[in-house]
């Protein structure tokens, strides 16, 4: 009984070492086709998305449907919409995930002769690639609040998850989902939760298959 145990655990840690390989061996890959986001964004520069009116489907996550019967994703606001009602000018750029300054926010108050902007981003809230379906999402680890003097632009650096473990690490502008990521806030707790559903690109279906194989073999 005891031998049972201790092979089964090898045979965990030996998938989880190959998955970790065969994961980093793709994010260098990718690294030196994707050029960098500056980290300062130029005032004038700073994008402003045009309000979409809608929230990104499961597909457009990297999510199978079923994740909708789920209590994971929960209706945020929709972020393009009340910022081009209120006048706030943005910009979301990915810098990896899960560190402190994966995920770098430019907000800016473009009504010079109006009044203060009070920004409220709730942890949690969940941002995908604004171009390449292939890059991962991020998630919010802490709740962001700023207010905003009229013409004020800031800069900040929050720490954020990869919602898709399989999916390639980002170095992009990102775009507000319409959705808040309903998960325990730590990286192996997102990952287990998006799991199920989660749709990988064809770079990474080898290491998910991997993690498929050590799952089952775990069981």
């Amino acid at each position: 009984m005891g031998y049972t145990k201790q092979s089964s655990s090898s045979r965990k840690h030996y998938a989880t070492a190959l998955l970790g390989a065969c994961s980093f061996a793709i994010f260098l890959a990718h690294m030196r086709s994707v050029a960098m986001p500056q980290s300062v964004v130029d005032t004038d520069g700073a994008s402003s998305l045009i309000a979409s009116g809608r929230r990104l489907t499961p597909k457009e996550l990297g999510y199978d449907a079923k994740i909708l019967q789920s209590n994971l994703l929960q209706p945020g606001v929709l972020f393009e919409q009340e910022a081009a009602a209120m006048g706030l000018e943005f910009q979301f750029m990915a810098q990896g995930f899960n560190h402190e300054r994966a995920l770098v926010l430019v907000l800016r108050n473009s009504n010079h002769d109006g009044d203060r902007l009070s920004v409220d981003l709730p942890a949690g809230m969940l941002f995908a690639p604004a171009q390449n379906r292939e890059l991962q999402n991020l998630v919010l680890r802490d709740a962001v609040s700023v207010s905003l003097l009229p013409g004020e632009t800031t800069h900040i650096e929050q720490w954020a998850y990869c919602g898709n473990q399989f999916h390639i690490p980002p170095l992009t502008e990102m775009k507000a989902s319409g959705w808040v990521l309903n998960a325990p806030r730590c990286q192996h707790c997102v990952w287990q939760a998006t799991a199920p559903y989660e749709l990988p690109v064809s770079a990474v279906e080898g290491p998910w298959m991997a993690s498929k194989l050590a799952t089952a073999a775990g069981m």
